[in-house]
């Protein structure tokens, strides 16, 4: 992160428009900062960060100083136009929201975090093509975050459909793609594609068609989402060969678990046919095989694609994430390399809700707070091949920021089969997306009102944050976990192939605390629960 003279870098952009966003513990992993800082943007971009003590000194100097585009900023956080910002409120520099030389926004951010843009690696965000998918901006910008990226919800054929939609003017969220390989895949309440057993069949692959659309569309597809189903070799996908037969420097995505009705590589197999860089969600969500003797160690075969550079993502779904199981896996030294969601319909309301609330059960979990930013920030950047343009506030980039508040008091948290609770819960306060600011207004945890403000809104004067009750505001990082790696030799045997499952159509949410419909999750990204492998 470049630091220099916000006054400098706002100058620079005189007559452009300008935000600040002032007073907040910046923390920013890619760079190894932590401090108490001012963030400037200028025309969408961000333009300097100040540690506290060289704002003050400037603003000391300066009696005050005025910045280029009129805006005054003091300790107290007063403008121009005499308002005074409470925590987490948003002004302008004018009471009609512009001032001379430009437009200026100054939220206040004293007593509150700020980082890099946070990044949800695993959304499902194309309505309309996948029918469980929610809308961009429910896991995005309403709850805090301005990038996600949808985890294959499209094939080949319709991408340029979902590119259209998000692109559109209902979307403010930046999305970026999993790409599934094969020509056709929708990813549908019911599986379709695996009903259809299209999803198996090798006539639905075609790596040349897949390889032009990959370049066709390069700034936005980040990788592959396969589907690792088996057709003759119970050993061997075509669909994950074919795909990293052409996915060069992209990583692939792939998950623990079995999808009904076409039968798919069991989860140790996918694991060591995948590559170093490549991705496995649902990581953590038990009953997958790694955790063994008891729990006490991990099988052979996971802790090699780790060391060779295999990335945990946590995909949080309906189903797929338990307590138990990260804690075991956090216990032996094994912790996510990112924090995601896999939000789609049947987990907004429960237990998933958003990312940030993902964040808080990883940081209740006891692993410090500065990693877990750093898992839905710097490493998300780097597992998408993305750390030039995302995860870091290095000036000139695009001004994809967001706020949070640390909420302390008795926090429960849910992953759908247990409860716990932790005295502190990361709550959105709001993000940039390309400079602009987002109040965040979603549900982003159990119990929280859904704001009735829109969030473009730059004139309340509260933080709008949704709490039920004003939280108090600290910024405590938890302890640091790292334990010791534990490690069971793999075994000699082969691994049986995983057997399809032919579930009962889900209709409805999953209830947090409960198990979900029978026979399925209800989400075409998860694994099956059933006997003995919920």
């Amino acid at each position: 992160m470049s630091e220099g003279s916000a006054w400098d870098g706002v100058a620079a952009g005189a007559g452009r428009p300008v935000t600040v966003l002032a007073g907040g513990r910046v923390i920013d992993p890619a760079n190894g900062v932590d401090r108490i800082a001012d963030v400037f943007c200028v025309d969408g971009r961000i333009s300097a960060v100040v540690p506290a003590d060289e704002a003050d000194a400037h603003r000391a100097g300066a009696s005050g100083a005025v910045l280029a585009s009129g805006a005054v900023l003091a300790s107290g956080a007063v403008l121009a136009s005499g308002a005074v910002l409470a925590s987490g409120a948003v002004g302008s520099g004018a009471a009609g929201g512009r001032v001379e030389g430009g437009a200026t926004v100054i939220v206040d951010c004293r007593g509150l975090i700020v980082t890099p843009g946070l990044i949800d690696l695993h959304t499902h965000v194309y309505p309309g093509l996948g029918d469980f998918c929610v809308h961009p901006d429910r896991a995005g910008v309403d709850v805090g975050v301005p990038v996600v990226v949808d985890g294959g919800t499209s094939g080949v054929r319709t991408f340029g459909l979902a590119r259209a939609f998000v692109e559109g003017p209902t979307v403010r969220t930046r999305v970026l793609a999993f790409l599934d390989p094969c020509l056709l895949y929708l990813a549908t309440k019911d599986f379709l594609a695996h009903r259809l057993e299209i999803a198996a069949d090798p006539r639905n692959l075609d790596l040349d068609a897949t390889a032009a659309t990959v370049e066709a569309h390069q700034d936005m597809i980040v990788g592959f989402k396969v589907r690792a189903t088996v057709t003759d070799d119970p050993r061997t996908s075509p669909f994950l060969e074919g795909a990293k037969s052409i996915a060069g420097n992209l990583p692939i995505m792939v998950h623990l678990g079995r999808y009904p009705y076409t039968p798919s590589l069991a989860n140790l197999d996918a694991i060591a046919a995948l590559r170093p860089g490549d991705i496995v969600t649902h990581a953590f969500r038990g009953h997958s095989g790694i955790l063994v003797d008891d729990d006490t160690a991990v099988d052979g075969r996971f802790a090699a694609a780790v060391e060779a550079g295999l990335r945990l993502d946590v995909g949080h779904s309906g189903s797929d994430f338990r307590f138990a199981a990260a804690r075991a896996l956090f216990d032996l030294g094994y912790l996510p390399t990112t924090i995601s969601t896999d939000l789609n319909l049947f987990n907004t309301a429960g237990p998933v809700w958003s990312l940030p609330e993902t964040m808080s059960k990883i940081w209740a979990l006891g692993v410090d707070l500065v990693d877990v930013i750093a898992m839905a920030t710097a490493n998300t950047a780097a597992a998408i091949g993305r750390s030039a343009q995302l995860g870091s506030l290095d000036v000139g980039r695009d001004a994809e920021v967001s706020v949070l508040r640390v909420e302390t008091g008795e926090c429960s948290f849910t992953d759908g089969f247990e409860t716990i609770s932790h005295p502190r819960r990361l709550t959105p306060v709001g993000c940039l997306r390309g400079g602009v600011w987002y109040k965040a207004t979603g549900q982003f945890g159990p119990g929280y009102r859904v704001d009735s403000l829109d969030s473009g809104d730059l004139s309340d004067d509260g933080p709008g944050t949704g709490s039920r009750t004003p939280p108090t505001e600290t910024a405590a990082a938890g302890a640091a976990h790292r334990p010791p790696r534990s490690v069971r030799p793999a075994p000699a045997a082969a691994s049986p192939p995983a057997a399809p499952v032919f579930p009962a159509v889900a209709t409805s949410p999953n209830t947090p605390g409960t198990t979900g419909t029978t026979g399925t999750t209800g989400s075409p990204d998860v694994p099956v629960p059933t006997a003995g492998r919920g």
